[in-house]
């Protein structure tokens, strides 16, 4: 498990890292709150949120190719934004499936009768759907990263699940820790006004940046491991 206490420090190491990591929260914060303008909050705010995605994507890709350093500088802020993007992509191919699912579960639910009975199982299979395709994300990005940045290779899904299948232990202990502290936040969120929004904002940019440690470190085994 060192690998993992080291990855859960790694957001609060090397020289500089308090101005680095405060940074990544107050645009996740910004990009949360431009979400609040009518219209064009929601593309503004995930214009700024290209920023910290794409910073936590070149912390993952340092650590897949070796040993990562500390965090990297805050330069670059295009290549930061266009990384973000492509990375937000990703997950859209992976997640746009349960999300609609999850959607049509949500409507049918509010019918009632037959259909609200629907509901509840298109829910169930949208959250069930989702927690396995969220699975195969990190070993996604590394096969996107490591052939230069393919979206195609993002999708071959038989080697990931091949090279996941080589560090399995790891991999899943990572992916249940990244979960259960995730859910942690949703509820921070829930039932602290303001302060939970901020803390929320704050951890959000944490998780991913002790998750690009971890499985940086992790995919890369797995992508050298030979049978």
């Amino acid at each position: 498990m060192g690998d993992l206490e080291a990855s859960l420090r790694y957001p609060f190491s090397g020289e500089g890292w308090g101005p680095k990591f405060a940074l990544g929260a107050v645009l996740i914060i910004l990009g949360n709150l431009l979400a609040f303008i009518p219209w064009v909050g929601w593309i503004l705010g995930l214009g700024v949120l290209f920023l910290p995605a794409g910073y936590a994507y070149l912390s993952f890709r340092d650590n897949l190719r070796g040993p990562g350093g500390p965090l990297p500088a805050w330069t670059e802020w295009e290549a930061l934004a266009r990384r973000g993007f492509f990375v937000f992509l990703v997950f859209l191919g992976y997640g746009i499936v349960p999300a609609l699912v999850y959607r049509l579960g949500k409507a049918l639910w509010g019918s009632g009768g037959i259909a609200a009975f629907l509901g509840v199982l298109f829910l169930i299979l949208g959250v069930g759907v989702g927690l396995v395709t969220f699975f195969f994300l990190p070993m996604a990005l590394a096969f996107y990263a490591r052939e230069e940045e393919s979206l195609a290779a993002a999708f071959r899904w038989s080697a990931i699940v091949e090279k996941i299948w080589m560090v399995q232990r790891e991999y899943f202990v990572g992916w249940l820790c990244s979960l259960v502290f995730f859910l942690a936040l949703l509820f921070v969120e829930a039932y602290f006004l303001y302060v939970g929004w901020i803390l929320y904002s704050a951890g959000l940019f944490y998780l991913s940046l002790a998750a690009s440690h971890f499985f940086g470190r992790v995919c890369r085994a797995g992508i050298e491991a030979v049978r």
